[in-house]
């Protein structure tokens, strides 16, 4: 099927049909790739601030979903599915990077006075500057609210928890990013 063919059906008809084509057979998995592509790396940028980061574990994503797909039972849509595997992977690879060896600590020191003199010139700078500061739960909140812009209920279901619990997280991160942006921004 031609890719100006496949523009007019649903995520769902193209993921079964890229079920049933992989792996030989990729038409239909880089049409979900190209319709979901600008989203998984807007959570990624978001998460880490990092070029290069954020384009490799957007690569990674989508190569799991690669590999996933014809598992994937649609009991979710498939958007809430791959953003799910996105953040996922993002938590992974924030938890690698904790768990690397400490530099030195008269670096360490450099750094946190660093941290609290921090004066952006650039608004986004500073903007991304307190996102990397909140813990990994309110990143990926803040990035799936307003990177992506999913409504409240598919970041409820993406993250499996109720619509009151994400109100509250959203509530919190967005308190966590105001706190910050005072203290680094104005």
């Amino acid at each position: 099927m031609k890719t100006s063919l496949l523009n007019t059906l649903t995520d769902q008809q193209i993921v079964a049909q890229a079920q049933q084509e992989l792996p030989h057979v990729t038409v239909a998995f880089e049409e979900l790739v190209s319709r979901h592509e600008q989203r998984v790396y807007a959570i990624c940028i978001r998460y880490f601030g990092n070029v290069e980061q954020a384009e490799e574990i957007s690569q990674e994503t989508f190569l799991k979903v690669f590999q996933q797909l014809k598992n994937f039972r649609g009991d979710a849509k498939f958007s809430t599915w791959l953003y799910r595997i996105s953040i996922n992977l993002c938590h992974t690879a924030a938890q690698k990077k904790s768990s690397m060896p400490n530099e030195n600590i008269d670096d360490l020191s450099d750094d946190i006075r660093l941290s609290n003199e921090l004066e952006c010139d650039d608004e986004a700078q500073c903007v991304q500057y307190c996102i990397e500061q909140q813990a990994e739960q309110e990143k990926a909140m803040i990035s799936m609210r307003f990177n992506t812009e999913l409504s409240l209920q598919e970041i409820a279901d993406v993250l499996d928890i109720k619509l009151s619990a994400t109100k509250m997280r959203l509530y919190r991160a967005m308190e966590s990013f105001k706190s910050l942006y005072e203290k680094y921004c104005i």
